[in-house]
Order: structure tokens, then sequence, then C-alpha cells
């Protein structure tokens, strides 16, 4: 039996004796009752905590309603339902197994370190990743146990996905008060945290100090909550890891012409049968069954992720950052070195003409010239420069942009870039981790998503392969997302110091086995790709 295997036992098995510290709180909505982790000693665990109505029937396509008030106490030992997405396939590092979906998924888990109710502990808000359309907060890649025993409250939350949480519409939008649609999954995130600001207190947390923090579209999503005027008093930090483009690259309105959000929701529906804008139009989309919904994904495609919808965002993330209008928060922010290694990993290889091709598309006629810039990556494999290009450009400059434009306003902003190759496995599914039989051969470098474990501190819970180094670099990096939720500022004893971002220095926290701060490895090719997209 191996080490992973025997430690999952004997944490069951302590689980089993122990007792939380904090045993039952009073919501909101009703009392619910914890269990003791089965992870970290002292932190109490509450899962699927109700923090808005379920958004079925009527609710479907509207801003979340308050939870339901019910009578008695709960026992908050299972996480909720993932909300509605499609099954992916098995064979990836993303692979989440056959989750239990449903409609009524708007669910929260609380991780608390707190000996009492009496403490204030910083909180610490975790929102999935998963392009907005896949993913849930009860995977246990996620479990905030051994962040909270560092002293916090760790909260993991679902919100609604694909479709159901991004639909715009012409007929949701004649129906709204705010004569907008879309970015229910945004509101959904903004119910949490108005949730977390009424009843956190009773988990020992301090309303006062959340820190939201999310990656890949999660990373985006909190980007825009820093954004948005809808979070102003209910986030105090931010940390977004490898946020993806919209994060201020957004620009798609309701309106404009074919590809608005409002014409790609329509024919989204329209292939359902339905169409018009009136409450006849309404009815039919919200007698439509999940599953249909969802299929119809797979054919047409997701109609719209987040938007801007002249409420949730009433411009553009970019100009809303270039105008200061934003939620004046310290931020950290990177990614990592080999973001499309992992998001790629079955592509095959592509000839030079496909490569110019590819980036013609994303930069123009003058994108060929970047091939200057990465000729070494491209003599060894065209398809490995495409995905080299893309994680600069996708990922490890969406941070710099976000990063700039908050430290332009002076603001204090924080930049790292994850170097350590990472073992493969899957990473939603502890109990078949390997993927190929290899023991977590470190093939993909730094992939996307492969921070995740050691964010949370959970190299012992999750994953395979690990070694020393790993558990090493595990500890300082939660000790500085924990440092930073705490204080504002990432550094704390024994830690390598961590600078304040300066744009004109250019200079990142290195997080490898050697952890440094030195001029960002990818300044040279940003700055080019920063060339190409100046007007």
């Amino acid at each position: 039996m191996g080490k992973q295997a025997l430690l999952i036992i004997l944490g069951s098995v302590l689980s089993a004796l122990a007792v939380a510290d904090i045993d039952e709180v009073s919501t909101s909505a009703g009392n619910y009752r914890s269990v003791a982790s089965e992870f970290a000693a002292g932190v109490s665990v509450f899962k699927g905590l109700a923090f808005a109505a379920p958004p079925l029937r009527e609710l479907r396509w509207k801003p979340p309603a308050q939870a339901i008030k019910f009578s008695g106490t709960r026992v908050a030992e299972r996480a909720g339902p993932a909300c509605w997405q499609a099954r992916n396939g098995d064979d990836s590092v993303y692979a989440r197994g056959n989750l239990g979906r449903s409609e009524d998924c708007l669910y929260l888990n609380v991780f608390s370190g707190a000996a009492d109710a009496s403490e204030r502990l910083p909180v610490m808000v975790w929102f999935h990743g998963g392009s907005n359309t896949a993913g849930h907060g009860g995977a246990q890649i996620f479990d905030g146990s051994n962040l909270a025993a560092r002293g916090a409250v760790v909260v993991t939350a679902n919100y609604r996905l694909g479709p159901l949480g991004f639909l715009a519409h012409p007929a949701l939008t004649n129906e709204s008060e705010r004569g907008a649609s879309g970015n229910y999954g945004l509101q959904d995130q903004i119910q949490a945290l108005r949730w977390i600001r009424d009843n956190i207190s009773a988990f020992g947390g301090d309303p006062e100090r959340v820190t939201i923090f999310g990656q890949s579209a999660g990373g985006e999503d909190v980007c825009l909550l820093m954004a948005s005027p809808l979070s102003e008093g209910l986030i105090h930090r931010v940390i977004g890891q490898s946020p993806s483009g919209g994060c201020v690259r957004l620009q798609r309105g309701l309106g404009g012409g074919a590809d608005s959000a409002h014409a790609r929701g329509a024919r989204f529906v329209e292939a359902m049968g339905i169409s018009g804008s009136g409450s006849t139009a309404l009815e039919a989309m919200r007698e439509l069954s999940p599953q249909q919904i969802i299929a119809t994904t797979r054919s047409e495609g997701n109609p719209n992720g987040p938007i801007v919808d002249g409420w949730v965002l009433p411009e553009p993330p970019a100009q809303l950052f270039a105008s200061g209008r934003f939620n004046r928060v310290p931020m950290m922010t990177g990614a990592l070195s080999d973001e499309y290694f992992g998001l790629q990993a079955g592509a095959v290889e592509i000839s030079e003409t496909d490569l110019d091709n590819y980036l013609t598309r994303s930069f123009g006629v003058a994108g060929t010239g970047l091939k200057t810039d990465y000729a070494g990556v491209i003599t060894q494999s065209p398809v490995t420069a495409r995905k080299t290009i893309a994680g600069d450009n996708g990922f490890v400059r969406t941070a710099r942009d976000w990063a700039r434009l908050v430290s332009g306003h002076g603001g204090d902003a924080y930049v790292y870039y994850f170097s350590r190759a990472v073992p493969v496995f899957r990473l939603y599914v502890p109990e078949r981790p390997a993927l190929s039989d290899d023991g977590g051969a470190r093939t993909l470098g730094a992939y996307h998503s492969g921070e995740l474990a050691y964010v949370f501190d959970n190299l012992d819970i999750v994953g395979i392969g690990w070694d020393e180094a790993d558990h090493a670099l595990s500890e300082t990096v939660a000790d500085y997302w924990f440092n930073f939720a705490s204080t504002g500022n990432p550094n704390g004893a024994g830690l390598p110091d961590w600078p304040i971002y300066d744009s004109a220095l250019d200079a990142v926290q290195i997080l490898d086995t050697d952890v440094s701060n030195a001029q960002h490895p990818r300044k040279r090719f940003m700055d080019r790709i920063d060339a190409l997209a100046a007007p």
C-alpha cells in the first residue's frame, strides 16, 4: 500500500475520533453542524451550505435569490452537486469523472482553522477554473484544510456554468430590471461573497479581510470581480492564477452585430427550436431540460462566457482598470511556464505553414515576425512553438497586463512565474491519478493547473510522483498565499523576499526549486507581442 493511501486511511480514522473546534453554527438560512477535517487537526469542515436559492424554473437565468431558510440542524458532511456541465474524457489531466450534476448547485464549503467563533481569521474564497463551463468547488484538490490550519477560513464555492451560467438573450434582457442578461455565474460569485459578509464571523472569519482567489477561468473571474462595482466592500484582496484573456481583454457586449452576446445567445436558443424575445420565448426556454441545453453545446458550442453586460461590468474591464474605476485592493497574479503543454497535450505536430496561419490569425499580418523571436523553439517543433506562444500571450502576458494596470494607479501588485515541472496526473480524480502508468513523469513541464496542489498544500492527498523539492515548494507557495490573505503582503519569516511589482523593472517571483526574484523570464517575448498588439 502506498504512502498516499496510508495517509488517507489514517486521516479517516483520526477524523472519526476527532471533534471539530467549531461544532455548530447558525447562518441566515439555518443551523449547520461541522465534521472534523480528514487532513488537518483543529480544522472544522462544513460542506454543502446553500448560499442562494436553487436557480430552478422561474429562477433559471435570473440573479441569485436568497437561500431558503430551514429548521433544525443539518450535518454539513457532503459537498453539494456540481453545476450542470458536459462530461469530459478520462484520458486527460483535467478529467473530472462522472460528477453528480444539478441545477440545484449553489453551495459552498467552509474549512475553518478557528478555535472558536470569536476569532477573526482571514477569509480565502476560492472560485474554480474550467473555462466557465466545467468544474466544481468540492474537488478534493481544493480541500481547504491545510490552508485553514495556517490560521484562515477557506471557502470553496460553486457557480452556474456554460449556457446556464452565462447565456445572454434579448428575451432575458427585456425581462431584467437592469436591462441586462448573462453573467449569472459572476452574480453567483458575488452572492457567495454577500453570504460570507453576513455569515462568516460565525465560523471565526473576518468579513473585513476577504481574499478572492481563482485559477484559469476562476482567475479571469476574480479579475472581473475586482473591476465590478457590485463587489465594492465585499473583497479586500485578489489572487488571480493563470487568468485567461478575458480578465483585461474582454470586449463583447450585449449588442453590436452578429458576434454580440445577444446574437450568439439567440442563435443558440434557436438551435433548440425557440425564437422571439418575449414571454412566450422565456417560458419555452425555462421548460428546456438542462440535459438538452448542455447537449446543444456539443453541436453549437458555448454561446458566451463573461460579457460586458452594462451592470456587473458596466464597461470593458481594461477601461475600468485604466480609468481607476475598480476595487482598490492589493492583488497577486501570475502564470506557469508551460500553460498550453497541458491544455494541448494531445496536439499533433503541425507544419511551419500551419504555424504561420496561427500567427496571422492571432496577431495580424505582422504576426509571422514573431518567428524570429521563437526561432529556437520552432526548430525544435512548430507545435511546441505554438503552445509556447499561446501561453505567453494568453496567460503570462494577461497576468502582466493586469498587474501593470493596477500598479499604474498606485496599487500593490505581486507577480509570480511558476516554472517547476509538475508530475502529470488526473488533478480531479484522486482515486485514479495515474494517466500513463509512468508514476507521474514530468513530461508537460509546468502545465496549466499544475500549481493547484501546491497552493492548497495538498501534495499528500492528491497526485503522484512528488518529491522533497515539491513539498518544500508547496509549503512556500501556500505560506505566500496565506500571508497575502492575512496582510495584503505575501512576505513572512523564513520566506524569500517578494517585492511589489514595478513595471519598469518587470521583476517577478520565480516559483521553482529555488525561489527568487528576477526580471520576468518571458519579458523579451511579451514585449514583442505587446508591440504587435499596440494600435
